[in-house]
């Protein structure tokens, strides 16, 4: 199984965030399909490069060409500290789901079309990168309940939480048409308190449906010079709200 990792910001930055986007388990009857999913994750069904989780409305379709986060799949559904609950991982190493990589054979043994994490993260890829030479990074997609509105109001709220969290807020702003989503788009640094620069990055969106929300969220060492932004908005353009 694909093990959820929370990354080195977890212990300032994720406490802010189970105020907002945290999980809230209620009467079933006035939760919609998608917050029920939430409570109570079901695998999605996979059919040539797409990934479906009709409860949640979500429609994954893989990108043809990928430079670092090429090994894609369903992620385990098992909710982090945050009561966020993996939907999807793509990873710069490991087989993928889709074929998209030297590890198809292995990801799709068995020939069985339904998603969980053990059967897209096992064997090994063919990344351009050496994996011994960089960090093994991914780029996941969570969702959870919305227990608070996320407007251009809700932009200086978390831009204090933040900082209070002792992060650096180099960008935070609402999009109203971000790969076609509509959600708050964040880029955050991890810092050295004793020499005042930065070391980690993290990328991360929110993006409202109805009585849930979705985060895209990525994390690298701050310099990192492969191509996540390019495969960043390629992978948030095919995560689509039907």
């Amino acid at each position: 199984m694909f093990e959820f990792k929370t990354g080195s910001w977890a212990g300032a930055a994720l406490a802010a965030m189970l105020v907002v986007a945290g999980g809230c388990k209620g009467e079933s009857r006035n939760k919609s399909e998608a917050a029920q999913w939430v409570d109570s994750p079901a695998q999605g069904s996979k059919a040539e490069n797409k990934l479906k989780f009709p409860a949640l409305g979500v429609l994954f379709e893989r990108p043809v060409t990928l430079y670092v986060f090429k090994a894609c799949g369903e992620a385990a559904h098992s909710p982090d500290p945050n009561e966020w609950v993996p939907i999807l991982r793509c990873a710069s190493s490991g087989a993928d789901a889709f074929g998209g990589n030297s590890g198809e054979e292995k990801a799709d043994e068995g020939g069985d079309d339904e998603g969980g994490g053990d059967d897209f993260f096992e064997g090994g890829g063919d990344d351009e990168y050496d994996d011994n030479a960089a960090e093994e990074i991914d780029l996941t997609f969570y969702v959870t309940h919305k227990t608070r509105p996320m407007d251009e109001r809700t932009v200086t709220w978390f831009e204090n939480q933040y900082k209070q969290q002792g992060l650096d807020v180099e960008e935070i702003s609402y999009q109203h048409d971000y790969n076609k989503k509509e959600g708050i788009y964040f880029k955050l640094h991890v810092m050295d308190r004793e020499t005042n620069t930065p070391t980690r990055e993290i990328i991360q969106f929110m993006f409202p449906k109805g009585d849930v929300i979705f985060i895209a969220r990525m994390e690298y060492p701050f310099g990192e010079s492969r191509s996540v932004d390019s495969d960043w908005n390629k992978l948030l353009w095919g995560f689509d709200l039907t």
